[in-house]
């Protein structure tokens, strides 16, 4: 998906973040020796329990909007549901009333990270490298532990007033550390005079509280609780022996013997008889095929040999269809259906099947999507199928609507916004194309872009347009009047 009014992409994320490391603390430190006021928010005190909601969902954005502006993001609404289906039943566990937003990252980096305001964010290579859902979910607790334990905020203990300084230090951090918490953190506490030692001392400390909290959240999600041990266990035994081998996820989360040993003992202390979630075993392994299939030169033919055949149908049919090839005999519709038929097998089957039936102006892609919404009302990847349904069967209108009366059940609009904006652009309706860029901006957190798209949105409202809003708004100001 490119999302219109598109983002520049960083092509090496490294020299860049080093150089808006020292643009922002050369641009805001000289401001600051000019006695000029910054444009960056007043983080305040540097407690989160201190913080203002609004001030901590303002640093969330700016984190989002880095996050959105500067890097690579995997917009596959299958993927992203699948991730986000996992981190909601996590954060579920945590008697916690945030709004937490799960994005995946296109690198190769075994790697996670916990932002500000309940931001939770994957490198595909964890996706890849993790080998059941229960190793993958293991991460996702750990990373919103981070977030309900407040490590972020309890990082930020300035030593000096000077405000300039410290939000240049910040928002430094989080540049880098969108790529490397752990050297965020360290450019954050550098430019604060912080104690090296102290620094790691909370480090470990925040490592350990991430597990205790992290794999009492999985466990009560119902999955196997040893899954975080074994995980980070498994990587740092295949890295030992290749000091330059080692994955960032265990540079940003540093693994000791006793680490691994505490984990193991608080999963021992789980209740045995927790109810456990089914799971489709093979999802985890299609959701992989897909980051596969969009980056193919890196496919292993090895791995790929350890396919079930229904597993092999999914990334064939997957490929084709990631080609936008519409012809019948690109595809391999037989073997989807014989994957579907299992009792055991993961929905996505069939919303793969669909898709590909709608592209090839199957009606019977309706019926089996009306059926996959009715059973999982909350994927919003299929519900985004039934809209391109809809727009190939019925219209564009049919599909604005459905949407529309969609978007506001879930929590990640992103995409929703996108195609409705996708949709009006086609009818060329420019107020509507640029209004929902501007609430997809605005969901994104990048507030500036969608004041300008906002205008640009005014600008297309038509005197008649007004005209009739005008009549609207009388009618509804006479109606008030009645008792």
């Amino acid at each position: 998906m490119t999302f219109k009014h598109g983002f520049p992409l960083m092509q090496s994320l490294r020299p860049l973040a080093r150089a808006a490391l020292f643009s922002l603390l050369i641009a805001t430190l000289s401001c600051a020796q000019a006695g000029l006021h910054s444009d960056l928010p007043d983080l305040g005190a540097p407690d989160l329990v201190s913080y203002t909601p609004e001030k901590e969902q303002a640093l969330g954005r700016a984190f989002s909007t880095t996050l959105h502006t500067q890097f690579d993001m995997i917009q596959d609404p299958t993927l992203l549901d699948y991730v986000r289906q996992i981190g909601a039943r996590i954060t579920s566990q945590t008697q916690s009333q945030r709004d937490y937003r799960f994005y995946v990252i296109d690198r190769s980096d075994i790697n996670a990270f916990a932002g500000p305001n309940g931001i939770i964010g994957l490198h595909s290579g964890l996706i890849l490298a993790a080998r059941s859902e229960d190793e993958l979910a293991s991460v996702i607790a750990h990373e919103i532990a981070h977030v309900t334990q407040r490590h972020l905020s309890r990082r930020y203990e300035y030593q000096n007033n000077n405000t300039a300084t410290t939000i240049a230090s910040l928002i430094a951090a989080i540049l880098v550390g969108s790529q490397n918490p752990s050297a965020g953190m360290a450019t954050m506490m550098g430019a604060t005079g912080l104690n090296l030692q102290q620094q790691l001392k909370n480090s470990r400390l925040h490592e350990n509280e991430a597990d205790h909290f992290g794999i009492r959240y999985l466990t009560e999600a119902g999955y196997n609780p040893f899954a975080m041990g074994d995980f980070f266990g498994r990587l740092a035994r295949e890295s030992q022996y290749d000091e330059f081998a080692l994955p960032e996820i265990l540079r940003t989360h540093p693994v000791s013997a006793d680490r691994l040993a505490r984990a193991d003992d608080r999963a021992g202390q789980m209740p045995k008889d927790t109810q456990k979630r089914a799971i489709q075993k093979d999802t985890l392994t299609l959701m992989q095929l897909r980051l596969q299939n969009h980056h193919p030169e890196d496919i292993n033919a090895f791995e790929q040999a350890k396919l079930s055949s229904a597993q092999s149908c999914y990334r064939k049919n997957h490929q084709a269809w990631l080609k936008q090839q519409d012809t019948a005999v690109a595809y391999s519709l037989k073997c989807l259906d014989q994957a579907e038929q299992d009792a055991a097998a993961s929905p996505y089957y069939a919303l793969l099947k669909a898709q590909i039936q709608t592209r090839l102006k199957r009606r019977d892609a309706l019926k089996t999507l009306d059926y996959l919404t009715d059973v999982y009302p909350r994927n919003a990847a299929m519900v985004l199928a039934r809209a391109r349904a809809l727009q190939a069967f019925e219209g564009p209108q049919a599909a604005i609507a459905y949407l529309e009366q969609n978007v506001d059940r879930f929590l990640h609009k992103a995409e929703f916004y996108n195609r409705l904006s996708q949709l009006h652009t086609e009818q060329e309706d420019d107020f509507y194309s640029d209004y929902y860029q501007a609430l997809l901006q605005e969901h994104l957190g990048n507030i500036e872009k969608a004041r300008y798209l906002s205008r640009q949105a005014k600008a297309h409202v038509t005197a008649e347009m007004r005209k009739k809003n005008a009549r609207i708004e009388q009618l509804k100001s006479r109606l008030t009047q009645y008792r």
